[in-house]
């Protein structure tokens, strides 16, 4: 049986004068791979922002594992393990690939702030 991990259902986001999204859906099940390709102005980076909470959806549902979720904020996001890795041509050169993907997200010491290295690399 197929794990629907990811559904967003009906999104729509309206900017002054522009429907960026009008009903849009999109599935994720475990194991697949998707890619948005459109042209410019087409609503990838819209759809992409509101799944990472850098945007409100005006309407429409997204559910995670089968539960509804009101994806507020970049934290929530990244809460219910939901993280954008943009196409943006601006790593950190003496970085990892890994260690350019988890900048900003790297587990913390909540107390010290210390990045938790040993769970890093676990």
């Amino acid at each position: 049986m197929v794990q629907k991990i990811l559904e967003m259902t009906n999104i729509k986001k309206t900017y002054i004068g522009v429907n960026a999204l009008n009903n849009v859906c999109f599935d994720l099940n475990k194991g697949e791979v998707h890619i948005l390709t459109g042209d410019n102005g087409s609503g990838k980076s819209t759809l992409l922002k509101i799944l990472s909470g850098a945007e409100k959806m005006d309407s429409g549902e997204i559910r995670v594992f089968g539960q509804v979720v009101n994806i507020t904020s970049p934290n929530v996001a990244q809460e219910l393990g939901i993280s954008i890795v943009n196409h943006e041509d601006n790593l950190i050169d003496f970085l990892s690939i890994a260690e350019n993907i988890f900048l900003g997200k790297e587990p913390l010491n909540k107390k010290l702030r210390f990045i938790k290295w040993h769970i890093c690399w676990a």
